[in-house]
Parts: C-alpha cells; structure tokens; sequence
C-alpha cells in the first residue's frame, strides 16, 4: 500500500510523561538500595566457640567457621568459587586442616581461604565479619 496521506498516530507516551516515570521508577530504585544499605548485615550462622576446634573449623547453615589459632575466627561461604560445589568437608590433609569441595577436589586454607591444591583458582569467599558475642561466633553476610 502506497500513498501520500498522513497518518493520525498519537504518541502512546508524552515527554513529560515519559519523564515523570523515569524520575519515578529512579527513586524507587534508589530508596530500594538505601534501605538495603541501612538495614545492615544480618547474621547468617552462629555457633558456640567451644564447638569450633582450633586449628580446625565446622560447617553451619553454608558457612565454614574456622578458628586458625586460639581466639581467633574466620568464616567462608561453603560455595566453591571454582564451579559452585557445595564444600563439605574438613579434614586433615599433611597434619594441616583443610576444606574440600567434593565436586572437583579443590583444598582451601583455613586461615586464609587460599586455594591449596585443585582447579580452583579463586580463593573462598569471606563472611563480610566474623564477630564475638560472649561464647558464641557470629557470622555475617
């Protein structure tokens, strides 16, 4: 079809309104992030220090609590970084404990979360803090 004659098509959103809705759909997101920030970190696992051995960690609710040395604590989420595996084991591995993701053997270090053996080349993901509160290690995320 071909032809000279306009066309009657009325914007199916005016400037202003499109503007409205941009300012809109902006604040909603930015008030979503303050609230996110504000709200603050949760705790995400907990356990009595005396359940943690030293030297060596436990696994709770995602988490490998680990205590280094005497008194002091870390805490790693159990998803590998390498291909998602759930690490799910701790042991002793040249009289050094270890964390271990089944999936593909990687081995991690406790203290530092550095990959020791395996094909993962990225290190555990850190709680963002491990706090003390009385007898018992908090892990927020």
């Amino acid at each position: 079809m071909t032809g000279t004659g306009s066309h009657n098509l009325s914007p199916l959103c005016s400037r202003r309104g499109f503007l409205k809705g941009v300012a809109i759909a902006t604040a909603a997101t930015a008030s979503g992030a303050l609230l996110a920030a504000c709200a603050g970190e949760s705790v995400v696992a907990e356990a009595s220090k005396a359940d943690i051995p030293v030297g060596g960690a436990i696994i709770i609710d995602k988490w490998i609590i680990a205590q280094p040395k005497k008194g002091e604590f870390t805490a790693y989420s159990t998803s590998c970084p390498h291909a998602g595996g759930t690490i799910d084991k701790i042991e002793e591995v040249n009289g050094q404990a270890v964390a271990i993701c089944p999936k593909h053997n990687s081995h991690f270090d406790l203290a530092t979360g550095d990959v020791l053996s395996g094909p993962s080349r990225d290190p555990m993901k850190s709680a963002s803090s491990v706090t003390e509160s009385g007898d018992k290690v908090e892990v927020k995320s």
